[in-house]
């Protein structure tokens, strides 16, 4: 088990993974690294992945994929009665058996990686069978250019719906220019494209994944699904301060892309790694009118967490007007 550090720590809140990254295996041209999110074209891996083999004493949040899971099932079982909390990516065969069964409300979540088939993605696995056993089981939509990406995104979030998904957590990729000559090569012919080539190298990517995350949440909530992640919870970080902590981030990430260098999102990313840390029931403390004895919920933070735990109120609505606005 290693630590890892997120490309996008305010939508991937986990610490350490279990296992190596993940490889492209038979049948499928390519994996995803959903820490770094990137794409991976590699030959199957034989390496097993090192690191610490102890449970911590501190429970923490674990990544792990599909193949892993089978490999580490014991191992796993002793991380869960740690406390640990578990993110397991669906990106290979995994069944519910595989994974042992969670000893706290919300320990386990599931994490399907969707890609565009222009990125040589798939067909989502079923996700209904892991919400029948209590365990929430949602989508990763990987945003990037493509032929009509916003039909593409709206594609993807229909598939969810269909897939049985919980949640969606959508994520740009990250596409150095290795990956894209490889599809522009794939794709382009002998002949070349000129119309591809724009899409790949002459466009505002950053301007581009920012726009795909606005429609997302637009298709979300055209079809009813919550985004941003559930969990995983520990013993120190119970479910429901893990989901208020994870709201607060996905907000503050989005601040940052309406408003740059004038943005809030600070003020709402310290308050929620407070709340994260502080083991404390945030619907408990909004009930007793109490949500300011944790470190850094001033007057605004305070208002904003409360309206956007709620779902509605201000100031959260006017920030959400203005991120699903066309």
């Amino acid at each position: 088990m290693r630590r890892i550090d997120p490309a996008f720590p305010d939508l991937l809140p986990v610490s350490h993974r279990l296992g190596p990254p993940p490889s492209a295996v038979s049948g499928n041209p390519v994996a995803l690294d959903p820490v770094e999110m990137r794409l991976v074209w590699q030959a199957p891996s034989r390496r097993r992945g090192g690191g610490d083999r102890t449970v911590p004493r501190r429970p923490v949040r674990v990544l792990l994929h599909a193949g892993c899971a089978r490999q580490e099932h014991e191992f796993l079982g002793r991380l869960l009665q740690g406390g640990c909390g578990v993110l397991a990516v669906f990106d290979g065969a995994l069944a519910v058996k595989d994974l042992p069964a969670p000893t706290l409300e919300g320990q386990v979540v599931v994490l399907a990686p969707w890609l565009p088939a222009f990125w040589g993605g798939g067909p989502l696995p079923d996700l209904k069978p892991w919400r029948k056993r209590g365990i929430a089981a949602g989508v990763l939509l990987c945003l990037g250019p493509s032929a009509e990406p916003f039909d593409q995104v709206n594609r993807g979030i229909d598939e969810a719906k269909e897939a049985g998904a919980a949640f969606v957590l959508p994520t740009p990729l990250s596409l150095p220019p290795e990956d894209r000559h490889r599809v522009y090569d794939r794709l382009a012919g002998e002949g070349g494209d000129e119309e591809l080539e724009n899409l790949l190298f002459h466009t505002d990517l950053g301007q581009l994944a920012t726009d795909l995350e606005r429609e997302a949440s637009r298709a979300c909530r055209r079809v009813g699904l919550p985004e941003g992640l559930p969990g995983p919870a520990t013993s120190i970080t119970p479910r429901g301060t893990f989901a208020a902590g994870a709201q607060l981030l996905l907000w503050a990430r989005r601040l940052d892309l309406l408003d740059g260098v004038s943005s809030a999102g600070w003020q709402l990313r310290r308050a929620a790694q407070a709340l994260l840390a502080s083991r404390r029931d945030p619907q408990a403390l909004v009930a007793e009118d109490n949500l300011r004895v944790i470190p850094g919920f001033n007057p605004w933070v305070e208002a904003f967490a409360r309206s956007v735990w709620a779902g509605s109120g201000e100031p959260f609505d006017e920030v959400l007007a203005r991120w699903v606005a066309h």
